[in-house]
C-alpha cells in the first residue's frame, strides 16, 4: 500500500488517525504566513479534507473541498458533520485540472499531498492561478508540519507500508521540487518555495 495514495482503501484511516495531528499545525501555518483569514478557500484533492476542515474549525472561511472520488466527498461530507461544520465545507467531485470555480474567486488555496498524484502539472498550477484572487495565496506540497510529527507518523505508516520510507523520500524528492517549482513560475505570478526538515510547498502569489 502507498501509504498517502488517495485511491487506496487505508486512506481514509491513515488520514484521519495516523496524519490527524500535522492538519491543525499546517493549517495555523499557512494562516499566519499568509495573513489571510476571510474570503473562500479551496481544499485541493482534499481527501477526506482533513486540512480544509482544520482551516473552517480556526476561521470563518467557507471552504471548498475539491476531489474527483465521488467516495472521498462523500466522507468529507461525513468529516465535516462530526466536526460540526458541515455548514462551511462543501466538498465538490471535480479534477484539479479543469476546476469548476471562475476567475480570481478564491482567497487561500491549499493542497497537502495530493500534487504528487497530478498527472499535469503545468495545466494545474495554471488552473490554480486562474481560480486565485487578487493578493491571494496558494500553498501546494507535501508538509508535514514539524521535524517531530514526520518522525512519529514515519514511525506508525511502517506498520502499514514497509516501502514508506522509499514511497516518501520519492515524493519529497529534489526532482519532485524542481517540476513543482517550474510549473509554478509557468503561471507568471509570484511564486516562491517554503523548505524545512517536515516537507515543502510552492506557494503561489497574485
Amino acid at each position: 500500500m502507498n501509504g498517502e495514495k488517495r485511491d487506496s482503501p487505508g486512506f481514509p484511516y491513515i488520514a484521519e488517525h495516523i496524519f490527524a495531528l500535522i492538519y491543525p499545525v499546517i493549517a495555523d501555518h499557512i494562516l499566519k504566513e499568509s495573513k489571510i483569514r476571510e474570503g473562500i478557500c479551496l481544499d485541493l484533492g482534499c481527501g477526506i479534507s482533513s486540512l480544509g476542515i482544520s482551516i473552517a474549525e480556526i476561521t470563518d472561511m467557507p471552504v471548498y473541498g475539491i476531489d474527483f472520488s465521488k467516495d472521498m466527498c462523500r466522507l468529507s461530507k461525513e468529516k465535516a458533520l462530526r466536526h460540526n461544520i458541515y455548514d462551511r465545507v462543501m466538498p465538490v467531485e471535480a479534477d484539479v485540472h479543469t476546476l469548476p470555480f471562475r476567475n480570481n474567486c478564491a482567497d487561500l488555496i491549499v493542497s497537502r499531498g495530493s500534487v504528487f498524484f497530478w498527472k499535469d502539472l503545468p495545466i494545474a498550477f495554471t488552473e490554480v492561478a486562474r481560480v486565485l484572487a487578487p493578493n491571494g495565496q496558494a500553498w501546494i506540497g507535501g508538509g508535514f508540519g514539524t521535524k517531530e510529527l514526520k518522525e512519529k507518523i514515519s514511525e506508525k505508516m511502517l506498520a502499514f507500508d514497509p516501502e514508506w520510507h522509499n514511497n516518501s523520500k520519492e515524493r519529497l524528492s529534489p526532482e519532485n521540487l524542481r517540476a513543482m517549482q517550474e510549473a509554478g513560475k509557468q503561471t507568471e505570478l509570484a511564486c516562491h518555495t517554503v523548505q524545512d526538515e517536515s516537507g515543502f510547498w510552492v506557494v503561489i502569489s497574485k
